[in-house]
């Protein structure tokens, strides 16, 4: 059935007009004993029977003036189209956009980004399927977008939308999946529960995905959706001000994001996440001199890394702290082998990605760390700055000046201060000496205090030779020693 408001024009015996010619395409189109609605109808229905209604894209019918949007209705039991890996020959693509708040208080919008978030993590241990980054996507919250312009701005097969209401005890959560070539819908519901339940609702999400896309989940697999959640919505808040304090890199921004995930850990001792991010504040710490003990902090996030893992032995970030502090400390062969652990938890995971590369860099690894970084930067097309770091010294390592002055270049422009020293060996070793300097002075600007003999203390690298070229390098554009 197809229906359609518009204007109807009686001509003796002959009925046609924009309502005739779209209703009859619409019925055209459907499928058997679905409904569809023109988006001109779907606004005229009471809240109530709209959301009964999906989403199926836009149409351009014949004659019609425009492309319309259409809205889908289907009997219960039966199966909106579906896409299947077996009609891919790559992994699908899947892109989550951040869910809207629906809610009167604006300051729900933190806990619908929450669940964003926390959606986008369950679906990255789906196999056979790649997550594009919270970064990436988030590029479109609190605008109006076509799916399909998504598709190609993402490179993304799927999109994933919806909104979160909460009210009093209870919040609904709505889920689109969208096939983002036609725009047409695959699977969409609705979770009504009570607040203390929402965490089970993005495990239901991905499982559902996963049975729209006919993903074949191994017990194993089933395994990874289960055991590192919280029932304690302050524990979950507190965690989520913690991962967001910590994308800061300042010693102030870090003791934020470390009483935060302590709290967390304190309301739910059982809540793996917290742990990890403890962990990964550590790791900061000792990576930029945050603390005076660096071995120590180094320590305890070893111990948080064991003590998430002894809650949840799926969790990825959980290796992946491991093999960061292992990096810090020099240990390099040991921290490749974590980080892989946790990508093959977690093939998504992008920031994992970019750290096995530039500890593959410094382990004289520099063709398989400029895969790995790509790999990142495919992972997470609005990456952060720093990944242009990690690739530009995969590419210095490698011979590939050019490439690499690219990279740095970029670093430079997104994160102030950053890159210059880095330009400054790639010009002494392109023959460029009075660039070099030009760039020596830059480092100056942004770290007065800068000495050779502090930065050597902080690179990683395997290669001794490597690291005493890079020293001279820096002299012989007249930084300190």
């Amino acid at each position: 059935m197809g229906v359609h408001l518009g204007d109807v024009v009686f001509d003796e015996d002959d009925i046609f007009g924009d309502g005739i010619n779209i209703a009859s395409r619409l019925q055209e189109a459907a499928d058997e004993e679905a409904v569809l609605i023109s988006d001109v109808v779907h606004r005229s229905l009471d809240e109530r029977l709209a959301e009964q209604f999906h989403r199926a894209g836009e149409r351009q019918f014949k004659n019609a003036p425009s492309p319309v949007e259409v809205f889908q209705w289907s009997p219960p039991g039966s199966a909106p189209p579906r896409v299947t890996p077996a009609s891919h020959s790559k992994s699908l693509l899947i892109g989550v956009l951040p869910f809207d708040n629906l809610s009167s208080d604006p300051d729900q919008e933190f806990f619908a980004d929450g669940i964003t978030e926390e959606i986008i993590t369950t679906l990255s241990k789906l196999p056979n399927l790649l997550v594009v980054a919270r970064n990436s996507t988030f590029v479109y919250k609190g605008r109006s977008v076509d799916v399909k312009q998504v598709g190609l701005e993402q490179g993304v097969d799927l999109v994933l939308e919806g909104s979160v209401r909460q009210s009093g005890s209870r919040v609904r959560i709505t889920a689109q999946l969208i096939d983002a070539k036609s725009g047409m819908h695959i699977w969409a519901d609705r979770f009504d529960r009570l607040i203390e339940d929402v965490f089970e609702v993005q495990d239901e999400i991905a499982l559902r995905i996963a049975t729209e896309l006919q993903v074949e989940l191994l017990a194993g697999e089933m395994a990874r959706f289960r055991g590192s959640g919280t029932k304690n919505l302050d524990a979950w808040t507190a965690q989520l001000q913690a991962v967001e304090a910590s994308r800061r890199i300042t010693k102030e921004a870090q003791a934020d994001a470390r009483r935060f995930a302590q709290q967390a850990i304190s309301l739910d001792p059982g809540y793996s996440a917290p742990y990890c991010t403890l962990g990964f504040i550590c790791t900061v710490e000792a990576r930029h001199g945050f603390v005076a003990d660096r071995n120590a902090a180094l320590a305890e996030a070893r111990d948080c890394a064991r003590r998430a893992l002894e809650i949840d032995s799926y969790n990825p970030e959980a290796h992946a702290i491991a093999g960061f502090a292992d990096a810090i400390d020099g240990k390099l062969e040991s921290a490749i082998e974590k980080f892989n652990e946790a990508l093959q938890l977690n093939p998504n995971h992008a920031d994992v990605a970019a750290r096995l590369s530039i500890t593959l860099a410094f382990n004289a690894q520099a063709k398989e760390a400029i895969r790995v970084a790509r790999q990142a930067i495919t992972l997470n097309p609005h990456y952060p700055g720093w990944y242009a770091g990690v690739l530009g010294l995969a590419l210095r390592l490698d011979g590939q000046y050019e490439e690499a002055k690219k990279a740095f270049t970029e670093y430079g422009q997104r994160v102030e201060g950053f890159g210059h020293l880095d330009l400054v060996i790639v010009h002494v070793e392109t023959g460029n000496v009075e660039a070099a300097r030009g760039e020596a002075r830059n480092v100056m600007k942004y770290r007065p205090q800068f000495s050779i003999s502090d930065w050597a203390k902080t690179q990683l690298f395997s290669d001794a030779e490597r690291l005493e070229k890079d020293c001279a390098s820096l002299r012989s554009a007249g930084l300190p020693e």
